[in-house]
């Protein structure tokens, strides 16, 4: 066989292949491009508002740490200020 022909050869059986690869992907894929885009972006959405709930609690978390030291500090400044 010569090298062209070879060569022309695996093109093709590349290109049959690549072929059969979509086709069997397009059969098995689980829903439509856009259907599949939908489904990301409300799992994005779910878990934007997961971690927004999260962040806020945080943020009450890191307030309360911060009052209680601010407490803390008052009542020993206060019986500082009183010796």
């Amino acid at each position: 066989m010569s090298s062209l022909k070879q060569d022309l050869t695996y093109l093709g059986v590349a290109l049959i292949a690549g072929g059969l690869g979509l086709l069997v992907g397009l059969l098995v894929a689980p829903a439509s491009g856009r259907e599949t885009r939908r489904m990301i972006g409300r799992r994005l959405d779910e878990e934007k508002d997961v971690l927004v709930r999260k962040g806020q609690r945080a943020l009450e978390d890191v307030a309360d740490y911060v009052e209680d030291h601010i407490d803390e500090g008052k009542r020993k400044l206060n019986k500082v200020v009183r010796r």
